[in-house]
């Protein structure tokens, strides 16, 4: 006859014999489990952190896309109004003194052109007289003691002109200066549209 054990406790017959587990190894699961909990929740914070830093940074970069965007159409818009106030001040200023810029080029022309035999000015038909009174003047002041003639044209505008004489000339022309200025601010502020265009 085999002897019968007394008391059976520390067996679990529901899992077919083992031995239940006692506090020692409950306690090393309890904190296995925090251990793996809080590595498991570590990792989830820093996936959202990193989804939130993606997501500032994205954001960040719009709102730096946008700023330039709109720099960009501000120094457009500054350059409109600077060229419409020229345009404005040449307009006042041609209105005020016509033959200024003719004038100025003359009065270069004449210091490298002093021993010329003659010298052309071609002005609008509307100009002729206060060109030759320019140019008299002008001749007199420089020393200038060559022919001048004073030829007026028709598709000149007024304000314009070109002078001539037998090794160059010289030519104003507002029109075309302000298609080049206007196509070098267009070049350094790309936003930038032309008045009137």
């Amino acid at each position: 006859m085999s002897s019968a054990t007394k008391f059976t406790f520390g067996t679990d017959f529901r899992e077919g014999g083992r031995r239940a587990a006692g506090e020692a190894d409950i306690a090393a699961a309890r904190a296995e489990g925090v251990v793996a909990g809080r590595e498991q929740g570590r990792r989830e914070a820093e996936s959202q952190l990193n989804g939130l830093v993606a997501q500032l940074a994205r954001a960040a970069e719009r709102l730096v896309a946008q700023e330039a965007a709109h720099a960009a159409e501000v120094e457009a818009q500054a350059a409109y109004v600077a060229i419409v106030a020229a345009k404005a001040l040449a307009g006042a200023a041609l209105s005020e003194r016509p033959l200024a810029a003719l004038e100025n080029g003359l009065r270069e022309c004449l210091s490298h052109a002093r021993l010329a035999p003659h010298l052309v000015m071609r002005v609008n038909e509307g100009a002729v007289e206060a060109a030759e009174s320019l140019v008299k003047r002008m001749a007199q002041e420089t020393g200038f003691a060559g022919k001048l003639v004073v030829l007026g044209e028709p598709d000149i505008a007024l304000g314009d002109g070109r002078i001539e004489w037998a090794d160059g000339g010289f030519v104003i022309e507002t029109e075309r200066l302000a298609r080049l200025v206007e196509q070098a601010v267009a070049n350094a502020f790309p936003g930038f549209r032309p008045p009137g265009r």
